[in-house]
């Protein structure tokens, strides 16, 4: 909030009606969820001294998801390494509607910082089987699983 108010209170040239009505709001919607993204005019007439203040807030927020996912849940983060190493390292198709609800299920997990939804706390339900997710997580490099010492991808699962 407090990047987002130093950004617009910079002012900036106003845009017209036609230019406003080329930028596309909406990044990607999914589940009940759609994320969106926002102008912020004036940024690039920001000090560098200023830009490097939006970069230190930015980098502070980033660092401050850890502390939510945590918070939210003893195992939130644990699952949310799971699901992003099955993410990018799932060498099988990628089409399948398993691979596409994981999809879908660690978007709500990023989203909501954990699994339970940002407003109801009810716990995300995966609309994949459990024995894709361990089959995905037995083909994966175990380097990139949280596993700890010692422990077996078996034992993870």
């Amino acid at each position: 909030m407090a990047v987002l108010s130093l950004l617009t209170a910079c002012g900036g040239t106003p845009k017209t009606t036609v230019e406003a009505e080329k930028f596309n709001y909406t990044v990607e919607q999914f589940a009940d969820l759609q994320i969106l993204r926002y102008r912020v005019p004036g940024f690039e007439d920001l000090s560098l001294k200023q830009k490097e203040l939006v970069y230190y807030l930015t980098e502070a927020a980033l660092q401050g998801r850890y502390i939510l996912f945590d918070q939210n849940g003893k195992y939130n983060l644990r699952i949310r390494r799971m699901l992003e190493a099955v993410y990018t390292g799932y060498a099988g198709d990628k089409n399948i509607p398993d691979f596409k609800a994981m999809e879908v299920y660690l978007k709500r997990v990023w989203f909501s910082n954990g699994i339970h939804h940002h407003y109801g706390s009810e716990k995300f339900v995966p609309g994949f089987t459990p024995e894709f997710f361990k089959q995905a997580l037995l083909s994966v490099d175990a380097s990139t699983l949280p596993l700890a010492q010692g422990q077996t991808v078996e034992q993870l699962c």
